[in-house]
């Protein structure tokens, strides 16, 4: 078998199975651990393959995120939203984050009778909430960031650390062992500034945004006090949550 044959079958099982080692492909193509690494250097000039300690990993691809508008409604996330709701405390102070599944619990939060204290930064949420005269409702302001629909910047982190408050309910941009991370630094930015000001961290989103990274970092996993997402996640990240006794709260079931 030529480098180049082997490296497509390299390739082939990293498709099947996010990772491999030097050990396994020191057995799987009988060569030395010398050549295995090598061609984890060839691969890995590919950018869908990182290096990581004793092998290499699959790099899920990160598409664009449609505009805010375009995004549509589901029962998956209507489902979400009504699983976080029923983990607050009544009357609770909350960072509500953005994001369509987010955008739904908003529009819970709009009919219920009970008086929460909210903070956010997304125009389409605070619309929704302001139709609540039970809610006391805080809007942040700063520089309009119109593919998410939300005030970011300075102004905005700076208004926000003025507030102490029970929870950060956060949506997930990409969620992997590494923690949270998002796709801009002024998202990322104010993130971290809600996840200061908040005594629980709560993030909010579905499956497919596991195992995916974005460049800027939001936090570590180990800051993470609850998951809500709509299926278990796959290994690494389920060891990494087990290991670090995240709760996890599903559709179907919940693991503490």
């Amino acid at each position: 078998m030529t480098q180049e044959e082997r490296l497509d079958a390299i390739a082939a099982l990293l498709e099947r199975q996010q990772r491999i080692t030097v050990d396994e492909i020191c057995r799987n193509f009988a060569i030395s651990r010398d050549s295995a690494r090598r061609d984890l250097v060839k691969l890995t000039e590919q950018p869908r393959f990182q290096r990581i300690r004793g092998g290499a990993r699959l790099l899920k691809l990160i598409a664009e995120p449609l505009p805010f508008l375009q995004r549509s409604r589901s029962a998956t996330k209507v489902a979400l939203a009504q699983r976080t709701l029923e983990v607050l405390q009544p009357g609770a102070s909350l960072y509500l984050d953005s994001g369509s599944t987010l955008l739904e619990l908003a529009r819970l939060l709009a009919a219920q009778a009970q008086p929460f204290r909210l903070v956010s930064a997304a125009l389409d949420a605070l619309q929704l909430l302001s139709q609540n005269p039970v809610l006391s409702l805080h809007g942040l302001g700063g520089e309009f960031e119109p593919l998410q629909r939300m005030m970011l910047g300075a102004e905005a982190e700076r208004q926000l650390g003025l507030f102490r408050l029970q929870h950060a309910v956060m949506g997930i941009c990409a969620l992997n062992e590494h923690g949270l991370t998002a796709p801009t630094a002024a998202e990322a930015g104010l993130k971290r500034r809600a996840i200061s000001q908040a005594g629980h961290l709560i993030a909010v989103g579905s499956s497919d945004k596991f195992g995916q990274q974005q460049l800027h970092q939001v936090c570590e996993l180990a800051q993470l006090d609850l998951l809500i997402c709509d299926a278990l996640p796959a290994e690494p990240l389920r060891q990494a949550l087990s290991d670090l006794d995240i709760p996890i709260v599903t559709l179907e079931v919940s693991l503490d």
